[in-house]
């Protein structure tokens, strides 16, 4: 990205103070506008459903997130619209130009560099709102500069253990750190009550507050379809009559977690009580229905159906894959798969190769693993796995037998193989693809 390594030259907040005071950037205005969203999986869509639910409020929100999956421009959202290419440029150039007047040895990564430009752009346009995807953590992360008064915590899992430490509760904690002091997190269902309680007692430490995003509400049982998950959302313990029927375009108990929880940090950064605003929660709601996120267990091409999911953990695997089989046969599954040489290569396979029985292996130009790292985990599974040299191979093979089978193809192992398969299925060229 612009000749960018992905990251800087170590732990950068002191650059990025440095370009909040050469810019004259307005923190106290920045930091009532924000809410920041952290966690290992989960952040885009908690996101984007927050970003939802505060629009049904009437406010105009922006809203930058990562990855993207074919525009850098995606992470740049306001409203339904990406940045501008113009601004995007002229933004650019003010932050590589920020960037070339550092000393050698101090130079600000990609995601400072996108995060910078997020800043320059926010600014310009001045939403209501904004909310902000942390990169990695919390403590160390840009999205700590915002000061947001209210944060989100979507779930935990070890990563990027030699920043962040060695166990899911220093993990925690540094990424609860994203909120300013005094702010409140709002805690997903997806975060054990053993961990909560922890969380609660480190943030109590600088004034904060931790909020399960469940607290005092009820949530019925999930259904999950091929369009999305249908399930019921109380705002009171006690009167279930008073439940509201929610159906969401994202599928899985997982995205259910998302919802509710962007939806209390909504409620949360507006200051709203559901027993005061009864009509608002309701069209809070209701927002969440239309929220969309590409490349979260996405149909993305019919006859014969393409599915794609940029999961990158073996908790988030797991959950795409169930998820997936409560609506579509496993016998009519075709996996294509691949997965990040600097991933858990292991575990994802051992989690996807128990879930299905047909499979295309294959390894994406950008970081693919070695196919020969995990096919003989898929064969000890099934006796039908077939090696492709490349994601157009993949692609090809995998339609070729799904129009033949009358088979579903789901194409699993993160980002850059989702990416690449979807681009090759359609006809293009997936080493053209441009990631961080």
């Amino acid at each position: 990205m612009f000749g960018l390594p992905k990251f800087g030259d170590g732990i950068g907040l002191h650059r990025v103070e440095r370009f909040f005071q050469a810019h004259r950037i307005d923190r106290a205005a920045l930091a009532r506008r924000s809410i920041a969203v952290t966690g290992t999986n989960g952040k885009g869509s908690t996101a984007r459903f927050i970003t939802s639910a505060v629009e049904a409020a009437g406010l105009r929100v922006g809203c930058f997130t990562s990855p993207h999956l074919f525009d850098v421009r995606e992470r740049f959202m306001l409203g339904d619209d990406m940045i501008p290419q113009a601004d995007f440029e002229r933004h650019a150039e003010t932050v590589l130009a920020f960037n070339r007047s550092l000393p050698e040895g101090d130079k600000i990564g990609s995601f400072e560099f996108l995060f910078l430009l997020a800043i320059l752009w926010f600014q310009q346009e001045k939403p209501d709102a904004i909310v902000w995807e942390a990169g990695i953590g919390g403590r160390y992360d840009p999205v700590r500069s915002v000061c947001a008064s209210v944060s989100v915590l979507t779930s935990i899992e070890l990563e990027h253990t030699e920043l962040l430490g060695a166990t899911e509760e220093l993990i925690a904690y540094d990424k609860s750190d994203v909120v300013a002091p005094g702010g409140c997190v709002i805690l997903s269902p997806s975060i054990s009550d053993a961990l909560a309680v922890r969380i609660a007692a480190y943030a109590h430490l600088s004034g904060k507050i931790t909020l399960p995003a469940t607290a005092s509400r009820r949530i019925g049982p999930v259904v999950n379809t091929p369009k999305g998950a249908r399930f019921t959302y109380g705002f009171s313990a006690t009167t279930p009559a008073a439940d509201q029927p929610v159906r969401l375009r994202l599928a899985g108990q997982h995205q259910v977690d998302n919802a509710v929880t962007g939806l209390r940090a909504a409620e949360v950064w507006l200051g709203l009580k559901p027993e005061e605003n009864a009509e608002r929660h309701i069209a809070m709601l209701t927002a969440l229905g239309r929220t969309r996120w590409p490349g979260r267990l996405e149909k993305v091409a019919s006859a014969p159906d393409l599915w794609i999911d940029v999961g990158h953990t073996p908790k988030a695997l797991e959950a795409v894959t169930r998820t997936f089989l409560e609506f579509s046969p496993r016998d009519k599954t075709l996996v294509v798969f691949g997965v990040s040489a600097s991933k858990e290569v292991a575990a994802i396979a051992q989690t996807v190769a128990g879930r299905f029985d047909h499979f295309i292996l294959t390894r994406a130009h950008k970081a693919g693993a070695d196919v020969g790292l995990f096919a003989e985990t898929f064969r000890k599974h099934s006796s039908d796995v077939t090696l492709a040299a490349d994601t157009t191979d993949a692609a090809r093979i995998a339609k070729e037998r799904a129009l033949r089978e009358g088979m579903s193809v789901l194409a699993l192992g993160g980002l850059f193989l989702s990416a690449e398969i979807q681009r090759a299925w359609n006809g293009g060229d997936p080493t053209s693809l441009e990631f961080l």
